[in-house]
């Protein structure tokens, strides 16, 4: 019974522990975080590839969270297994570099690796 116990702990441990940072956050103030989300024109989109993450639901999730409540932003996903981010926004109230220090914000373990603007 002890053996049984010690391999269903052994096995469920790292589900609980999978998406954490591998590093401590650093404590950063939260950049252009909406408390009100005003409607947003989106007249430019951007494609941002991410490193650092471990899991679609803890990881992933999170920082599409953090993109969309973000001022300008008016759309947002996050794709785990491709590591890419599809952005639309509105240039008028958020840059890109502005979007793209967002990611580390969220983790430190996060970063982007390469961002482009699409034409639309």
């Amino acid at each position: 019974m002890k053996k049984f116990a010690f391999v269903v702990l052994a096995t469920i441990t790292p589900f609980f522990f999978a998406c954490q940072d591998q590093a401590p956050a650093t404590k950063v103030p939260p950049i252009a975080v909406a408390s009100d989300k005003v409607s947003v024109v989106a007249n430019q989109a951007m494609e941002m590839t991410i490193e650092g993450m471990t899991c679609a639901i803890g990881c992933a999730a999170t920082i599409q969270k953090k993109l969309n409540a973000t001022t300008g932003i008016s759309s947002a996903t996050v794709d785990f297994a491709t590591k890419k981010a599809l952005i639309l926004f509105d240039d008028k109230q958020i840059q890109p570099t502005a979007i793209r220090e967002i990611v580390p914000a969220v983790g430190a373990a996060y970063s982007v690796s390469a961002f482009e603007i699409l034409d639309r």
